[in-house]
């Protein structure tokens, strides 16, 4: 019976193992496998399939803040009218901005485009909102329905560009 020679993670070279990648044989330790359904991978050759799934252009990017932006900067104004009801515009706003970015963009998916247009929404509010609330003795009260509206809008981005497109 032959003896087996010792393998060595190809990341933590002092740790021993006996598990390779089943896509490009390298040695593995425990802390660097990632289980998929066909088996142990290291985390290259993950991050390598999952890249095949985006396939956005850098010009997507432009376009997912530009729309981002000029959404944000329509809807600003009437959360400042709105008050509480703002609630209702949040979730509205977000998924009508996810929906034109991703459709102006052809439907293609890019890693950070959810964060691209979360950050145009923030910053159109900002744009327009930030005098407002340096002015207002009404400070808190205005910053408040903002921030709410400001949270229901981004998370329905988030859901709807990273986690459901």
């Amino acid at each position: 019976m032959a003896k087996e020679e010792t393998l060595f993670c190809a990341c933590h070279p002092n740790v021993p193992t006996t598990l390779r990648c089943n896509r490009c044989g390298r040695p593995i330790c425990v802390r660097c496998a990632v289980q998929t359904p066909v088996g142990y991978r290291c985390r290259e050759c993950v991050a390598s399939h999952q890249a095949l799934f985006f396939n956005a252009r850098p010009l997507d990017y432009g376009i997912a803040a530009a729309v981002a932006l000029a959404i944000g900067l329509i809807a600003a104004p009437l959360v400042a009218v709105l008050g509480f009801w703002s609630i209702f515009v949040g979730p509205l706003v977000g998924s009508l901005t996810a929906g034109a970015v991703h459709r102006l963009i052809g439907r293609r998916r890019g890693r950070w485009i959810w964060l691209i247009t979360s950050g145009g929404l923030a910053v159109s509010l900002l744009l327009l909102r930030l005098p407002l609330w340096l002015s207002s003795p009404f400070f808190l009260a205005r910053a408040l329905w903002d921030g709410v509206y400001l949270a229901l809008a981004i998370s329905t981005v988030i859901g709807y560009l990273r986690f459901w497109r």
